[in-house]
């Protein structure tokens, strides 16, 4: 079987043509992988950030929640420190979010210890005095979760990650 010249020229284009055509084809599939994958980490960062809250939130349901169980919220507080500690990296040491949470730590966190210390009768009145000042003087925590709110809102801003 011979093959005429005309038959040799297509063939030797095509053996040129298909790597170059291969080529193309893994350029776009990894473009399209590459945004992919950066669609997939902004997701990711959203979810564990609204994970943050959530678990702020809940610690903030289970101190008002009067009829909650101890260790309900002392298992709340835990999640909570976990995911306070977890938002150094979600947000940054320096971020308005991350110190608004520590705010809210160290508030919560004292009247918890305040119900605790003073729900019995028999407590020192003077220490009751020193610790009743202390809470006149901290912010009320609904006031903080606001705050919080209003941190979070441009890190958890949905409309934002799909671009």
């Amino acid at each position: 079987m011979l093959c005429s010249a005309e038959q040799k020229n297509l063939y030797d284009y095509f053996l040129v043509a298909f790597p170059l055509i291969i080529s193309v084809a893994v350029v776009v599939i990894g473009w399209f992988q590459f945004k992919i994958n950066k669609h997939k980490l902004r997701l990711d960062l959203y979810n564990r950030r609204f994970a943050v809250y959530e678990k702020t939130l809940s610690y903030f349901q289970s101190y008002y929640s009067r009829n909650t169980i101890p260790e309900s919220t002392a298992s709340s507080a835990s999640e909570f420190v976990r995911a306070y500690r977890e938002s150094i990296f979600l947000f940054g040491a320096d971020s308005a979010v991350h110190k608004r949470l520590t705010e809210f730590k160290d508030t919560l966190g004292f009247l918890i210890q305040f119900d605790e210390k003073f729900k019995s009768d028999p407590y020192d009145k003077d220490e009751y005095r020193g610790w009743s000042a202390k809470k006149q003087s901290i912010a009320d925590p609904a006031t903080l979760m606001k705050a919080l709110e209003d941190d979070l809102l441009p890190w958890l801003d949905f409309k934002k990650i799909e671009k």
